[in-house]
């Protein structure tokens, strides 16, 4: 039995489209399904809820975005319940990750009901308020405030609204003051950013990460020293294209295990977690979903 979440506003109305695409080739199939398709986060999470609770499903589709698939995540993670996706939202860096983005209703259709899911890995963020899942990356710093601001514009859509954040934050950011510990190793580094990738890309491509892969049982780790706003406005750019690595000022890791303490918040798949310090954790095999041929 299939549950499809549909986030209707993803799109402008996109994805209601798809998801209704979608379900007509399952009633064709005959195949049983359930559709949820609020207009608030709340009420999203609620009717999940209920629906996980009182029906078996062994098959959940997000049709939307980023957003969407992390809201889904923080239910399915170990589950062993599968999720595919069907993108339909400004970022689409998950669907990017597993090879989805540029595939036809069809060809996921086909996909989703004739091959075997796979395993990948997933992060998972503990603090003192709150525990959540992600998929993809986990930024503090410069970008998680890029991200804070990028998400309160409504116009334009897409990589441009990142560029916009990108400037506006950086006339006031300054260097923030990190306590660290990856995999056992402590140290405390001013830095303008530090991320954690479980996935190369977030913020609609943005290759912050390049080679993270989501099945190899390790984050990578890109931290950027401080520079001046204009090295820092010269460096971000590039990152579009994954041609910011290397550089004299960024230093780059691979761990399991991260534990981070500063004055800032964290921001993971363009989602709010929390107010640091954080403890980030691969968690291999958590997530039950489908890679493109």
């Amino acid at each position: 039995m299939w549950l499809l979440v549909a986030n209707e506003t993803a799109g402008k109305g996109k994805a209601l489209q798809l998801a209704n695409q979608f379900t007509d080739l399952l009633s064709q199939a005959n195949q049983e399904f359930t559709l949820i398709n609020e207009k608030s986060y709340e009420k999203t999470i609620e009717k999940l809820k209920a629906e996980l609770s009182t029906n078996f499903y062994s098959k959940l589709i997000a049709v939307g975005g980023d957003g969407l698939v992390n809201l889904c995540l923080q239910h399915l993670a170990q589950s062993g319940l599968t999720l595919g996706v069907i993108p339909a939202g400004t970022g689409n860096d998950f669907a990017r990750a597993v090879g989805l983005n540029k595939m036809s209703m069809n060809e996921l259709f086909n996909l989703f009901t004739r091959t075997d899911p796979i395993k990948i890995d997933l992060g998972h963020v503990k603090s003192s308020t709150a525990e959540k899942w992600f998929v993809q990356v986990l930024s503090t710093g410069f970008d998680a405030e890029v991200n804070s601001r990028a998400n309160k514009i409504k116009w334009p859509r897409g990589k441009s609204k990142y560029t916009i954040s990108t400037v506006r934050t950086l006339a006031r950011f300054k260097p923030i003051n990190y306590k660290i510990d990856i995999d056992s190793r402590k140290f405390d580094q001013s830095a303008m950013l530090f991320t954690i990738a479980n996935g190369e890309t977030y913020g609609g491509g943005m290759r912050i990460c390049p080679g993270a892969s989501n099945s190899d049982g390790f984050f990578e780790i890109l931290l950027v020293r401080p520079v001046s706003r204009f090295v820092l406005l010269t460096i971000f750019p590039k990152v579009f294209k994954g041609n910011h690595i290397p550089h004299q000022k960024i230093d780059t890791y691979r761990a399991k295990v991260v534990t981070i303490s500063a004055p800032t918040s964290a921001y993971a798949d363009g989602e709010y977690v929390a107010h640091l310090p954080i403890t980030v954790t691969n968690v291999g095999n958590a997530l039950s979903t489908w890679l493109a041929p």
